[in-house]
């Protein structure tokens, strides 16, 4: 009876399980595969991150749906085409900025930070004011700030940082290159 059921049981087979490397020794020698088509798929994700991490691209799309959000534009299509416009007269430096902050944002804001009204703002004051508005401060602060120095502080601050977004990846080689014309 033993051996009519070694007859009918299929001997098994077993596929060896991929182990992560922080589970092996480093003195293992067990060696680990990755086949060749999974580094192409590595590579081509880490080379799309990259990508899109040194032009900025992912904080472009959150600023222009930022923007078309607070618009409540009926026409969403041609107000990022317009915005787009906007953008790129700014970078060159022909237009306004379009900021996503306007004065009356900014002077609401700094106005929240001095209530009893004396006219400036501490060192640490002005650092929130600039959280807040999702912007990086100047360093080092004084310890008290004239309100129209924060407000002028915080629209030049505004603008830089839209300026970098905007230029995000014009010193990347294919910009360089006048005879790549098709790179972007």
């Amino acid at each position: 009876m033993d051996e009519e059921m070694s007859v009918f049981e299929p001997e098994r087979t077993y596929e060896p399980i991929s182990v992560c490397k922080c589970l092996i020794d480093q003195d293992s020698s067990e060696s680990i595969f990755i086949s060749e088509r999974k580094k192409q798929i590595l590579s081509t994700v880490a080379r799309t991150e990259s990508y899109l991490r040194e032009r900025r691209i992912p904080e472009l799309v959150r600023f222009l749906l930022t923007k078309l959000l607070s618009s409540g534009s009926n026409k969403p299509i041609i107000y990022l085409e317009k915005l787009l416009n906007d953008c790129m007269l700014f970078r060159a430096g022909h237009g306004v900025a379009p900021v996503l902050y306007e004065n009356r944002h900014l002077e609401a804001v700094v106005k929240s930070f001095d209530p009893g009204q004396r006219g400036w703002l501490s060192a640490g004051q002005t650092r929130r004011a600039f959280v807040t508005l999702g912007l990086t401060p100047e360093e080092p602060l004084e310890d008290r700030i004239p309100c129209d120095v924060v407000l002028n502080s915080l629209r030049k601050t505004q603008e830089t940082e839209l300026y970098n977004l905007l230029a995000a990846g014009m010193n990347m080689p294919e910009f360089c290159d006048d005879t790549n014309s098709e790179s972007y």
